[in-house]
């Protein structure tokens, strides 16, 4: 039985993917956190306040495991906690500015680099490719609910 060969595009995104897990290691490690820390405080960071809960949910954690998380992140100055005006017993979790300005810090390199190439494409090119990661973001997704253990009840 001879191996599937895949287009050298499908196995430059799972490069990328794999070279994405490294460097989410590398900047937890340089912001002083474990990966796990670092992903909770990435999650705050790209979706705004939200509840430990809510949080605890994107995380794939119990919400004991994400209060814990919040409370080193917090520590750390990276998280804070907000109360609700009308109900405060309604607490959101959000990403401090000082969290934000340091992850940037750390990727604006790549992100400057990255949209300049992008930039220096013809017209046609950067529309290519930005339709590309577009799907490769929907098949990920697409997949990704596949592998995700769904509620029978």
């Amino acid at each position: 039985m001879s191996a599937r060969t895949y287009h050298p595009a499908a196995m430059a995104l799972q490069a990328v993917l794999a070279l994405a897990n490294e460097t989410e290691r590398e900047v937890a490690g340089r912001l002083g956190l474990n990966l796990t820390d670092y992903r909770a405080l990435s999650a705050l960071s790209q979706s705004g306040p939200m509840t430990v809960g809510n949080l605890a949910v994107k995380l794939g954690a119990t919400a004991a495991t994400t209060t814990a998380i919040v409370n080193r992140l917090q520590t750390r100055g990276y998280a804070e906690r907000l109360r609700g005006g009308g109900d405060r017993r309604h607490v959101h979790v959000s990403a401090t500015a000082a969290a934000s300005r340091d992850i940037m810090h750390l990727m604006r390199p790549l992100m400057d680099a990255t949209n300049r190439h992008i930039e220096s494409l013809p017209a046609a090119q950067q529309d290519a490719v930005a339709g590309f990661l577009h799907t490769a973001q929907r098949l990920m997704r697409d997949h990704l609910h596949t592998l995700t253990p769904k509620d029978t009840a």
